[in-house]
């Protein structure tokens, strides 16, 4: 366990000058699309790349941003992103590391809050507002945090529409 640890720790580096925070802020919107659980609104997100279109075989550079509507303790998150990935098959292992290195970035976060991740070849970079909070050096787990909403099997098809911009 401590072998697979020091591991996780390997692929992550926080870094805050890994990545210009201002890049992705340029890109056009592919999507805009709002989770909602009941009447609650839970987040907005919108869907960002360089050419403001989405290709799912091309998606070295993408930006998911995710601005909270509600206050979400970090663990809710994390328990949330393990239900999702369980659902999308993967193993126990991989997403027992991968939740690891989520609770090494992620805060809780509050109402206005935004979270955004951006892909690139190596992996992804996650920010809080426009400040860097980590980086996530492991390709496979930066597709499957995607997945969660841009994959053909999410739970959420009208989010992914909507963030492609089938809709």
């Amino acid at each position: 366990m401590r072998l697979l640890a020091i591991f996780t720790l390997l692929l992550l580096s926080v870094s805050p000058g890994t990545l210009a925070s201002g890049a992705w802020q340029s890109w056009p919107v592919v999507g805009e699309a709002t989770l909602k659980w009941g009447p609650w609104v839970i987040y907005d997100s919108q869907l960002r790349t360089p050419s403001g279109q989405y290709n799912a075989t091309m998606a070295n550079s993408v930006a998911l941003v995710i601005k909270y509507q509600r206050d979400i303790d970090k663990e809710d998150l994390l328990e949330a992103t393990d239900d999702q990935w369980q659902k999308q098959g993967v193993p126990t292992a991989k997403r027992q590391q991968w939740l690891m290195v989520l609770d090494t970035i992620w805060p809780s976060v509050r109402k206005g809050d935004r979270l955004i991740f951006v892909v690139h070849a190596n992996g992804g970079t996650f920010f809080r507002d426009n400040t860097v909070i980590g980086e996530v050096r492991d390709r496979e787990m930066a597709d499957a945090f995607l997945g969660i909403w841009l994959s053909p099997g999410t739970q959420y098809p009208e989010l992914r529409k909507r963030l492609i911009g089938r809709v």
